[in-house]
């Protein structure tokens, strides 16, 4: 399987001597190495998309490391020319523990009932980049790339994008990688200017996605997906108040005026802040009002 496969190494301007290191490879028929100045992941992931001539592009991060023997266990489903096929991936935390995240072998040979399947589990790992295969075919034919500038979600919204284009979805057991915890500095420990409207984004596009792509769910089944993910949106902001209090300016008047209107007060506010979120059935805008979203139910 590795002699049919190609490997393209973006280094996106490491500091850690990689660069040093990296020629070397050059020397091997299917290893493709690409040095360039820091512009961050989205435009290194395009700068490799540029590069692969296979079938399939498969992506990894500095702190992924494929299983053993996953190339010839998944070379086998690759002869279905399937769009899209998602894999699990085990990850490994920095104490010694981990956790499997997988799905179940199904094949979907129609991507609405993949977005069916979606919006009633909520569980099919669709978030990374770096557990799937996705068709070049598709990629190239509508332009799919990351979009650069953005501070956080620019997988999920290439997935996004993907699946709109996509025909048949693959879920396969088969576990693809380690992600190693490399350091207790995370997500949460950054501060994100605008996180909510970041995140409202977010979810508008995956709405977009979904909703669009779905022609089995009824609309309690669609409303219902909309509401846990917009509630969910609102908890991930709120979480972060107290290690980031400059997003607590930033961000509350908003989530508020969401919830309350304009007539909240400070017993709204404390509420909030001890994530004490009211059922959206009591939101003075109803996540299923959005414009953007109302007209997709």
């Amino acid at each position: 399987m590795w002699d049919d496969s190609e490997l393209i190494i973006v280094d996106d301007g490491s500091d850690d001597g990689t660069d040093r290191v990296l020629p070397g490879y050059r020397d091997y028929p299917n290893v493709k190495v690409i040095l360039r100045s820091h512009k961050g992941a989205a435009a290194a992931r395009n700068a490799g998309i540029e590069a692969a001539s296979g079938e399939y592009i498969a992506f990894m991060d500095c702190d992924d490391c494929l299983k053993t023997g996953f190339l010839e266990k998944a070379g086998e489903l690759l002869i279905n020319s399937d769009d899209l096929i998602i894999f699990g991936f085990e990850r490994r935390y920095l104490d010694g523990g981990s956790q499997i995240l997988a799905v179940k072998d199904h094949f979907y040979s129609d991507v609405s009932a993949f977005a069916d399947e979606y919006i009633r589990s909520r569980a099919m790992l669709i978030y990374s980049a770096c557990n799937k295969f996705y068709s070049k075919r598709i990629i190239d034919s509508y332009n799919v790339r990351f979009e650069p500038g953005i501070m956080f979600g620019e997988d999920r919204l290439f997935n996004y994008s993907f699946l709109l284009r996509a025909k048949s979805v693959r879920t396969s057991a088969i576990l693809m990688f380690d992600y190693m915890q490399r350091s207790k500095v995370s997500m949460s420990s950054k501060h994100y200017p605008d996180f909510f409207g970041l995140l409202c984004r977010l979810h508008e596009e995956k709405m977009r996605c979904f909703l669009s792509l779905s022609k089995g769910t009824d609309r309690k089944e669609r409303e219902s997906f909309v509401n846990y993910d917009m509630k969910h949106t609102v908890l991930a902001v709120v979480e972060r108040f107290t290690d980031h209090p400059e997003e607590t300016a930033e961000n509350l008047p908003s989530v508020l005026k969401m919830i309350y209107g304009e007539g909240y007060g400070r017993d709204q506010e404390i509420k909030l802040l001890k994530e004490d979120i009211p059922e959206q059935s009591q939101w003075s805008l109803r996540p299923c009002d959005n414009a953007a979203i109302s007209v997709l139910l």
